[in-house]
């Protein structure tokens, strides 16, 4: 029998908040600490975000995934996710403590706090598209 100490190193504990992992296509986790961009083999990251204002979650910027859903849960707190539908409506969906959200890929959101909040997010770590709000199509 193996001794696993040896051969496997032992993990290491983290404060979750604001230390993000990057997940990739072979089933390997990494922190990445607050890094946010990944390696092109990684193909998710996933964190703890805290938000007491809109700045924390760059309110005033539009983004979308191509290259998959995102999935939001409020740990703590309240927040109004919006969509923008196919006509460029926007549509907003109240998220507060223990409520989730998939945005679909490509779909344009943003967020907004409405109450400082600990948001949980897995989002495509590649090709996330970005706008300022309000800026012309």
């Amino acid at each position: 029998m193996t001794d696993r100490s040896e051969t496997t190193p032992a993990p290491e504990a983290f404060d979750w908040l604001e230390h993000f992992l990057a997940l990739d296509a072979g089933g390997g986790v990494r922190g990445i600490g607050k890094l946010k961009r990944l390696a092109p083999h990684e193909g998710w990251l996933v964190g703890v975000k805290a938000a007491a204002s809109d700045a924390d979650v760059h309110g005033h910027v539009w983004e979308r995934h191509p290259a998959g859903d995102e999935v939001l849960f409020v740990l703590e707190g309240r927040v109004v996710l919006t969509l923008l539908d196919g006509e460029e409506r926007e549509h907003d969906l109240l998220l507060d403590t223990r409520r989730g959200a998939i945005v679909p890929r490509g779909v344009w959101h943003r967020l907004h706090i409405a109450c400082p909040a600990r948001i949980l997010f897995v989002t495509p770590g590649q090709g996330s598209e970005h706008r300022r709000a309000g800026a012309a199509q």
